[in-house]
């Protein structure tokens, strides 16, 4: 009878575990700008009945869309508990800026147009700038300073975690 309990408790335990658990979605965005799929990591609460904060994470040089969740595996954590949702784009090493010489090289357009486009499109998130949120790390923490600065009225947050200062904005 014993067994039979624990059993039947553990069983009930993994399924609730299971239902709340985070989702976390491998998806290839598509950037008309760049005319290429770009890889991005979503980590999402299981919650489906509340809109989401959104906070977009920018990885640094020699980084991919895994390496948020390969430093921080919390996240699927912080997901569930606060009902956020994590992007993570694959911004190569290209510091989130479109290129003034290579015109198929447009990180920065693709995360401020596209990127926020198909999150608010395919998520259930709060699609306010006060609820959106960009940050990064070295290459990353450069990237978005630079996209915050350049488009206020997108990201109501940003910041940088050893990110160059460097910042000349003009448009």
């Amino acid at each position: 009878m014993l067994k039979r309990l624990s059993f039947v408790l553990f069983t009930l335990l993994f399924t609730v575990s299971i239902l709340y658990a985070c989702k976390i979605d491998n998806v290839l965005v598509k950037s008309p700008s760049m005319n290429k799929n770009i890889p991005t990591l979503i980590i999402s609460p299981n919650n489906t009945k509340v809109k989401c904060n959104v906070i977009y994470l920018l990885h640094g040089y020699g980084g991919n869309e895994k390496s948020w969740i390969t430093i921080h595996p919390k996240l699927k954590d912080v997901s569930d508990k606060y009902n956020i949702i994590f992007v993570c784009p694959n911004g190569q090493n290209n510091w989130y800026v479109d290129s003034p010489i290579d015109s198929s090289s447009k990180y920065e357009t693709f995360i401020w147009q596209e990127l926020v486009n198909y999150v608010d499109k395919n998520y259930k998130t709060i699609a306010t700038k006060n609820s959106r949120a960009i940050t990064g790390f070295s290459m990353g923490g450069y990237g978005a300073l630079w996209i915050s600065l350049k488009h206020p009225d997108i990201f109501g947050a940003s910041g940088s975690t050893s990110g160059a200062l460097d910042i000349i904005c003009s448009n």
